[in-house]
């Protein structure tokens, strides 16, 4: 194998799966490693690459299974993590331009109609799509957010075929995959690459920055009536460059941010469905009559998954999986907090690994804020509410109010904590068990001491005390 470790070839810079596949065929080269030799040390790592599949994989240039990327990158000798991450880059950006693959470059021929089917049933959401509705096209932007499991790719899709027709130049539709592990967020440029391509235009290479991919695709958008739904936004800076998109187009955004910041844009807020409409979800999938047999126990069930529709989805789904359980048999089992998140899996649906993303997004925070934000999830909650107020977080992590309550902001900001009332704050059931979890967070848990004022060695935190105490509800 080469020595030189300057010259070992990487995917930094692939712009097309056609690049991608040179570089691993460079890789290979490099490592002066035969197909056989691959084949055996593949098997040592515990994988399995057959050397026909090798040779005839990398003859190719469309992109190769990832599993695939990963095994030939590790049995080169070399950490596959940067490999992976461009091969799905690579994926994301070319899949959401293949419906425009068959005009020629250029052409506004075929309208694109890129959404992904809408969910045949959406119970509890009907003021909510009712709103979108008003808004897609009376906004430049419009922006779905919410905590983890609400349902905003859901919501978002079925509101965009609620008003596709009213767009009839076309639907573009491109998962940002802001909340994917391991995965970084895709930059403006690549963006407006994606959409460009999809209506067709020719020169759809990046962009050098922000201001050049928003004058191109105002370009594109001349004239025309365009929805582009931009699904799982990873910040604001992301998408910042698309306020306002120009003409008689129109943004979606869905983002676990609140995005608020974003110029001319309209917001709706996801959350917990009422009580009555999460009993309607259970319904829709257990069956009216298995629900109202117990109208008890449904209501704890629904209550243990915080009335979010992904929770109630995989109760149900493991209840319809077990038809001859009673609804409290899953119910006993939740009322363990220890195995609550245990039972809340079932297929590719996992509650813990959907609060994962955010609690790592929250950790990787360098600001003081996000530092505390992560401690403040571990505080012990005022019962019987749930509640966590600003001079209780001051006092326990022993900060003064003003950062404690910087830091509670930062937790409703990113969907894991509720506030009904300035210096009180919520964090839902799910989120606090995920946050006790010895992996949940980095920093130990803060222990319960003797209740005391907030520190007063300084006027600044007296004054935010008094302000806390005035304006929050006893």
């Amino acid at each position: 194998m080469a020595d030189q470790a300057d010259a070992v070839p990487t995917p930094d810079g692939a712009m097309t799966p056609d690049e991608f596949m040179v570089r691993l065929r460079q890789l290979k080269e490099w490592t002066g490693l035969t197909y056989r030799d691959l084949e055996a040390r593949s098997r040592s790592t515990g994988g399995h690459l057959a050397r026909s599949t090798l040779a005839s994989t990398l003859r190719r240039n469309a992109l190769p299974r990832q599993e695939f990327v990963e095994a030939m990158v590790r049995a080169c000798g070399l950490d596959p993590a940067p490999w992976a991450r461009a091969r799905r880059r690579l994926a994301v950006l070319h899949a959401a331009a293949e419906p425009a693959a068959d005009r020629a470059p250029g052409a506004r021929g075929t309208a694109p109609r890129q959404l992904p089917p809408a969910p045949p049933v959406l119970v509890g959401r009907d003021a909510e799509l009712g709103r979108l509705a008003r808004m897609l096209g009376a906004a430049p932007v419009t922006v779905i957010s919410g905590p983890p499991g609400a349902g905003k790719t859901a919501v978002g899709v079925r509101a965009a075929h609620l008003v596709a027709d009213r767009f009839p130049d076309g639907q573009l539709y491109v998962d940002l995959r802001g909340t994917a592990p391991n995965d970084e967020p895709l930059t403006p440029a690549e963006i407006a690459g994606v959409l460009l391509r999809s209506l067709g235009e020719g020169d759809a290479r990046a962009a050098a920055d922000a201001g050049e991919a928003a004058g191109r695709l105002r370009t594109a958008l001349s004239g025309r009536r365009v929805l582009i739904m931009l699904d799982d936004v990873a910040s604001a800076a992301q998408v910042r460059w698309l306020a306002p998109c120009g003409g008689g187009s129109a943004v979606l955004l869905t983002s676990r941010a609140t995005l608020t910041s974003l110029d001319g844009s309209r917001h709706v807020r996801l959350g917990a469905l009422p009580p009555d409409r999460a009993r309607q979800a259970l319904e829709l999938f257990l069956g009216a009559e298995r629900v109202r047999g117990e109208p008890e126990a449904v209501r704890t069930l629904a209550d243990l998954c915080d009335r979010l529709p992904l929770a109630l989805r995989i109760a149900a789904a493991r209840l319809a999986a077990r038809p001859e359980w009673p609804v409290r048999a899953l119910v006993e089992r939740m009322a363990d907090p220890r195995r609550r998140l245990d039972e809340l899996r079932v297929d590719d649906m996992d509650m813990r690994a959907s609060l994962a993303v955010s609690f790592a997004d929250l950790a990787r925070g360098r600001d003081e804020a996000a530092r505390l934000a992560v401690r403040v999830l571990g505080l012990p909650a005022e019962p019987p509410d749930g509640q966590v107020r600003t001079a209780t977080a001051a006092s326990l992590l022993d900060v003064p109010p003003d950062s404690a309550e910087r830091a509670l902001e930062r937790l409703v900001d990113v969907g894991l904590a509720e506030s009904s009332a300035p210096c009180r704050y919520r964090v839902p059931g799910l989120v606090r068990l995920f946050a006790l979890e010895p992996n949940g967070r980095r920093e130990p848990a803060v222990r319960r001491r003797q209740r005391r004022p907030a520190p007063t060695r300084s006027g600044g935190r007296r004054r935010s005390a008094r302000r806390c105490s005035a304006t929050a509800p006893s």
